[in-house]
């Protein structure tokens, strides 16, 4: 009988315990968190669940319950504090151990924290978990002022659902555009006006801050400017959980490195997810931030595990609904020579496309656009150039 581990109870791990339990029925497999309760669905985190327009039971991940009903043995809150390559074994903090054949390494990404010297011990809400985000629900209200360090697509998305409840919102980027990290400048000042003309302050090129609470007050210190805020949070990117891994010898380089199979530097262990540093679209390994991914990534490494020869060859792609607006990032869209438009920039409804030298579809950037995020996929996936998406246009 084989032993199969996975540590990690987001998408990446629990896609993969469903798919071991599909391709290895008789096999033991053992779905390590050190999350309580079932895997849930984290993009509405900051959307629907913030908004209160969803409950936890709505965005556990499908196939969760039914975990009893297979041979997935799921251990919630368990925190796993070593692996033990020679012997096979994890050890999981209470001195419980368990062993494995083969094992998975799917531990997701944390938020980026604020240096301590900014925050001067003002509380600043993250927002990884269900915790996170049921502790930053209870926050909004109408007439509270948020202020939002980070104008990515998670600060963004938040600052949208805080608006929504009625609340007033600051975002403080140090950027002099939001969404500097991977999106093209024109989709960045399409979102910025989404964002102004709903009543947000966006403030650009912040550069350094302090903050510092007064009363009930948190007032937040630039080089030029004052703001003060009720509450804060702070979106300024993840980091790998990769400590796991590094501490038991594996090869990390801005996350778990792993090869197009899934496999880490020792054969036994695979890693699957945002902790992964893995080859992209034929090129170098690099991390990606993708919920799809991830949870493709979790099914393809499942399948590498039980002797298949399945390899990992998504996209990225990108998701966010920030107010009555869906934007989807496939590919690198910032990574192209030139740039054609579909559509009207000027209106709510267009998308970019990005080209490389020999005008092939490097990826693109779909606003409203559904069909159009589709047709991405499948000419980045092809090399096709931009004549295939013509035709896709509404």
């Amino acid at each position: 009988m084989q032993r199969f581990i996975v540590i990690g109870g987001g998408v990446a791990g629990h896609r993969a315990a469903i798919e071991l339990s599909r391709c290895a029925p008789d096999a033991t497999i053992d779905l390590v968190s050190d999350e309580p309760g079932l895997p849930y669905d984290r993009p509405p985190l900051s959307k629907e669940f913030l908004q209160g327009s969803k409950a936890a039971a709505d965005i556990v991940l499908s196939g969760a319950a039914s975990y009893t009903q297979t041979n997935i043995r799921h251990h919630p809150g368990a925190r796993v504090v070593a692996i033990n390559r020679a012997a096979k074994q994890i050890a999981m903090e209470g001195g419980a151990a368990l062993t494995y054949d083969k094992l998975l390494i799917a531990t997701g990404s944390r938020a980026r924290r604020l240096p301590v010297a900014c925050t001067g011990g003002v509380h600043v809400h993250y927002l990884r978990t269900l915790e996170d985000s049921v502790a930053l629900r209870q926050q909004f209200s109408a007439g509270r002022r948020i202020a939002v360090i980070g104008g990515g697509f998670i600060g963004l998305e938040v600052a949208a659902s805080a608006v929504r409840s009625g609340c007033a919102v600051t975002v403080l980027e140090t950027q002099p555009r939001v969404l500097s990290r991977g999106m093209p400048s024109l989709v960045s000042e399409w979102v910025d006006r989404l964002h102004r003309v709903r009543g947000v302050d966006i403030r650009l090129s912040a550069g350094a801050f302090s903050m510092r609470q007064k009363q009930s007050v948190v007032i937040i210190t630039g080089a030029a400017w004052e703001s003060e805020a009720d509450v804060v949070v702070a979106g300024i990117g993840a980091e790998p959980n990769v400590e796991l891994a590094a501490g038991a010898g594996l090869e990390v380089c801005d996350g778990l490195v792993v090869d197009i199979q899934c496999r880490t530097s020792d054969p036994s262990i695979f890693g699957a997810g945002e902790v992964t540093s893995h080859p992209v679209m034929h090129g170098p390994p690099r991390r990606v931030e993708s919920w799809k991914s991830s949870g493709e990534q979790g099914k393809v490494a499942a399948q590498a595990m039980t002797g298949s020869m399945a390899s990992f060859d998504e996209i990225p792609s990108l998701w966010s609904d920030q107010f009555d607006t869906n934007i989807q990032a496939i590919g690198f869209p910032d990574l192209g020579v030139t740039q054609e438009i579909l559509g009207d920039p000027d209106s709510n409804s267009w998308t970019l496309v990005s080209l490389g030298a020999n005008r092939s579809v490097l990826g693109g950037v779909a606003i409203n656009r559904g069909r159009d995020a589709s047709a991405l996929r499948r000419a980045v996936k092809q090399g096709a150039g931009l004549s295939f998406m013509r035709p896709k246009v509404a």
